[in-house]
């Protein structure tokens, strides 16, 4: 067992009649002795936690029983290192000692990134697993409140019961299949923590006036502009650091070549509308002209949603803008 080898006397040798599997219920046979090679099960007390897999091995008059047991465990001890898990992460449950391995191996050296595993199991699902594997909920990973079920069947209850706790099952036979299963969720979920981080995440950009392009002074203010620096976003705030941190409004609209579009990069050249329903009398040629420039108005809030939710989506040059505008705003 996972929790050390098991020394038990053996009770009782059964076989299922010629001809039929292991598998079909059927009378059994009862032996004094077996020799092999012949499936048989195993009467004794204190196998019910024995992990399908490990090896059983009989102690001879001759034998140290200390001996047998450290043979016995070597196995097990040999994948201590496979086997340790995170104190974050899903649980994993096989079959087997050996579906187990494989599946930990594929989830931490052929996943990009590796998937954390905070628990792990052989045999069927109970609803103590679920309990076990809900407390991530609390720890505030409700992603890990999951198990991955490799050829294993789950309890009814303990469907039932995950449900109840918001933790969920993922099974399959295939790890490849059970692996799917668990990327789509992870981008679904991530996909609805930025739609609910947008509103707070505000991309880092510096962007230029063209003085020749200018559509509409007041608000709404259209104007033509050049992005120096960054990543300009529909729904950006921008400001004018130079005025005193002059609010000049909130970017609705992005159009190039008569097409709207949700972000302009750094050297596109774009036509742009803000609005600012604060300030709606702000004027370009009163408040502001062409000679600021429109930096994107961030905040501690805002750079923190862009960490946790939009790693991937700033490149290295964008992040350092983030830190010049730190100091722009004298965030902390």
């Amino acid at each position: 067992t996972l929790d050390g080898p098991v020394v038990t006397e053996i009770r009782g040798l059964l076989t299922p009649p010629p001809s039929r599997e292991m598998r079909v219920k059927s009378e059994y046979i009862h032996h004094k002795e077996i020799k092999g090679a012949l499936g048989v099960k195993l009467i004794g007390n204190g196998l019910e936690k024995v992990m399908a897999g490990t090896p059983v091995m009989v102690v001879g008059e001759y034998d140290e029983e200390e001996d047998i047991k450290e043979e016995v465990m070597s196995d097990l001890s040999r994948l201590q290192d496979k086997l340790s898990t995170d104190k974050k992460g899903v649980m994993v449950q096989a079959s087997t000692l050996g579906a187990l391995e494989a599946l930990l191996q594929f989830l931490r050296e052929e996943t990009k990134p590796p998937i954390p595993v905070s628990a792990i199991g052989i045999g069927t699902i109970h609803k103590r697993d679920v309990t076990k594997i809900s407390i991530m909920n609390e720890k505030g990973c409700p992603e890990y409140a999951t198990v991955l079920a490799f050829d294993v069947p789950v309890e009814r209850d303990a469907r039932e019961h995950a449900n109840d706790v918001n933790v969920r099952i993922f099974t399959a036979d295939i790890i490849y299949h059970l692996f799917d299963q668990f990327t789509r969720f992870m981008e679904q979920l991530t996909e609805k923590r930025r739609e609910d981080a947008a509103g707070i995440a505000v991309f880092p950009s510096i962007v230029k006036i063209l003085p020749q392009h200018v559509f509409n002074q007041k608000d709404p203010i259209i104007v033509g502009v050049e992005v120096v620096e960054g990543i300009l976003k529909v729904g950006t705030p921008l400001c004018v650091p130079a005025l005193g941190g002059l609010t000049v409004g909130v970017v609705t609209s992005i159009e190039c070549n008569g097409r709207e579009q949700e972000t302009a990069k750094k050297g596109s050249s774009v036509a742009i509308k803000i609005v600012n329903e604060t300030n709606p009398t702000i004027t370009y040629g009163r408040q502001f002209d062409a000679s600021h420039s429109l930096y994107s108005q961030l905040s501690r809030a805002s750079i923190d949603a862009l960490k946790l939710h939009f790693k991937d989506k700033l490149e290295n040059e964008d992040w350092r803008l983030v830190v010049k505008l730190k100091k722009v705003f004298g965030i902390i």
